[in-house]
C-alpha cells in the first residue's frame, strides 16, 4: 500500500517516531513526506534527516503551509527536535506541500492513502486547488478530534476550516482521536534508552530527539497518538473501527475545533451517511510491541 505522511513533525515526538516505524513496516510503501505547521522548512529538515539515516534518500519531502486557512497558529508551537546540524538536509523540494500531494496522487491513481497526522491545512489545499484530487486518492487516515467526549484536541483546533474540508469531502475516511490514543503510551526515559541501547545510526537519531523533545521542559510520557493510524494500514486487526457521521464545529466559543460525532439513542434518521470510520478500540499490548520492534529498534 502507498502512503503519504502529512506531517507537523518536531512538535511532539510521536510524528517522528510514526515516520520511523512507517519506514520499516513492508506492508506499506512511503511515497512522499508533507510538512505543515510553523517554520515547516525545519520540520521537512527533521523528517529528511530520518529518512537519510533510515536509508530513504528516494523518498521526497516538500515543505507546506506556515499558516491555517484562517488566522494564525501559536508563536509558541516551535519545531523543537529541530538541530543545527539539519542545516546541510534542508535539501528538500522545491514544490509546495499541496502541489507534491497532487502529484503523487496523480503518479498514483486510486493506490495513495495520506496518513495526516497534524493540521489538515496542506489536505485542505490540494483539495480546494485540483478538483480531481478527491477522485484519485485511495484514502485519508488521520490522527484528529475526538469522539467519546468533548475536547479540543490540536489537530483539528489548529485549522478547523481545513479540517471542515477534509471531513465534508467524501474522500474515504478513517480517524483516530485523542482518547482512544491514551491507551498506548511509554515513559520517555524508556525510549529514549531503549533507542540508545540498540546503537545504530538510526535508533541513535530516533534518541536524540526524544531527548530534545524532553530537553524543553515536557514532562509526561509519550503518548502514541500518530501510531494507531498507521498501525490500522500495517494490522487492521489490532484496531476496531465504526461508521459514524462527524461534523466539524468551525464557530462557537467553546466549541470551536471540536468534532461532532451524531447519536441517534431513540433510532432517530441520521441527517446525512456516515462519513468517517472511527477507530474506537485498539489492541493496546500488540500495538506497543509493534511499535518498540519497529520504531525504536
Amino acid at each position: 500500500m502507498k502512503i503519504i505522511i502529512d506531517t507537523d513533525i518536531g512538535g511532539d515526538i510521536d510524528d517522528a517516531l510514526t515516520l520511523a516505524m512507517a519506514v520499516r513496516s513492508p506492508e506499506v510503501e512511503l511515497v512522499g513526506v508533507t510538512t505543515v505547521g510553523r517554520l515547516p522548512e525545519q520540520r521537512a529538515a527533521i523528517a529528511r534527516s530520518i529518512l537519510n539515516v533510515c536509508g530513504r534518500k528516494d523518498v521526497p519531502v516538500a515543505s507546506g503551509s506556515n499558516a491555517p486557512l484562517t488566522g494564525a497558529w501559536r508563536e509558541d508551537d516551535l519545531p523543537n527536535q529541530y538541530g543545527g546540524e539539519m542545516e546541510p538536509l534542508v535539501a528538500v523540494s522545491d514544490v509546495r506541500a499541496e502541489d507534491m500531494l497532487m502529484e503523487l496522487v496523480q503518479r498514483y491513481p486510486g493506490e495513495v492513502t495520506i496518513i495526516a497526522i497534524g493540521a489538515m491545512t496542506n489536505l485542505a489545499l490540494a483539495i480546494r486547488k485540483f478538483p480531481s484530487f478527491k477522485s484519485q486518492i485511495k484514502s485519508i487516515v488521520l490522527m484528529g478530534g475526538a469522539y467519546a467526549y468533548h475536547y479540543r484536541e490540536w489537530n483539528i483546533v489548529a485549522d478547523p476550516e481545513a479540517a471542515e474540508v477534509v471531513f465534508d469531502s467524501g474522500i474515504p475516511l478513517i480517524a483516530s482521536g485523542f482518547e482512544v490514543s491514551l491507551k498506548c503510551s511509554i515513559p520517555a526515559e524508556e525510549a529514549a534508552r531503549h533507542a540508545e541501547s540498540n546503537r545504530t545510526p538510526s535508533s541513535l537519531l530516533i534518541a536524540k530527539l526524544i531527548r530534545r523533545w524532553q530537553a524543553v521542559g515536557i514532562q509526561r510520557p509519550i503518548v502514541l497518538f500518530d501510531v494507531i493510524p498507521l498501525t490500522t494500514l500495517i494490522d487492521p486487526k489490532l484496531v476496531k473501527l465504526e461508521d459514524r457521521l462527524v461534523k466539524v464545529e468551525t464557530a462557537g466559543k467553546h466549541t470551536r475545533g471540536m468534532t461532532f460525532t451524531f447519536e441517534t439513542p431513540l433510532g432517530e434518521r441520521l441527517p446525512d451517511k456516515p462519513n468517517v470510520k472511527v477507530c474506537v478500540d485498539v489492541d493496546e499490548k500488540a500495538l506497543m510491541s509493534l511499535f518498540m520492534d519497529r520504531a525504536l529498534r
